[in-house]
């Protein structure tokens, strides 16, 4: 969907320098703190072109919007296979029913499909959301620490691998993430993989 010269003028994070764990990036690092993912894999700070994108697949349903990221999206895990070791299998955060509903889809599903079918690994939909919460959007750190207790269980039985790649659209606090991984982790998950469209910029930005 994109040419070449297109594609090459998108930002991009210096993974030559972090072995592609966006973790070992200083100024990622600061702004999520301790996190109980040991991995971490994104796109792009969420800046444009990525914002603009994001934001009219998610809040105006524009399906070229999607497929464009889900294509530059594949376009990453692409690169990441040929240098590290995948995930046993994938699955992604999930929806409140009622805002699927609203909005059609669930854009993290979409992107865990998109990459489970360009790796060939197995998509697991193994959690779900127990109550209704606030968007997150606009939160502070501790506000979304709140609105995310006791919000998701695990919708199996079965045991579940040891490494698991979890995908969302954007990450900013990592409240989201480290809830749920604590989570797979009380189920026999050893580690995840964090991956994601896009990172919400903080002051520490600058240093990368």
């Amino acid at each position: 969907m994109l040419c070449e010269a297109c594609r090459s003028a998108l930002p991009d994070f210096p993974y030559a320098l972090c072995h592609f764990n966006l973790l070992f990036l200083p100024a990622v690092s600061a702004g999520l703190g301790q996190t109980d993912f040991q991995h971490l894999l994104s796109l792009s700070w969420y800046q444009q072109p990525y914002q603009y994108w994001i934001s009219r697949w998610k809040f105006q349903q524009d399906p070229f919007a999607g497929l464009l990221l889900q294509q530059e999206f594949s376009a990453l895990l692409q690169r990441y296979q040929q240098q590290h070791p995948l995930p046993d299998a994938i699955t992604y955060v999930p929806m409140a029913t009622s805002r699927e509903r609203q909005r059609g889809f669930n854009q993290a599903r979409l992107l865990a499909e998109s990459a489970a079918r360009t790796l060939q690994l197995p998509l697991l939909h193994c959690l779900e959301r127990s109550r209704f919460t606030r968007p997150q959007l606009g939160l502070t750190r501790q506000q979304r620490l709140l609105n995310l207790q006791q919000a998701f269980r695990v919708t199996t039985a079965a045991p579940l691998p040891k490494h698991l790649a979890l995908v969302d659209d954007v990450v900013t606090t990592g409240s989201t993430a480290n809830q749920l991984c604590r989570l797979l982790k009380r189920h026999g998950v050893q580690q995840i993989s964090l991956w994601t469209l896009a990172v919400t910029p903080t002051e520490h930005h600058s240093s990368v």
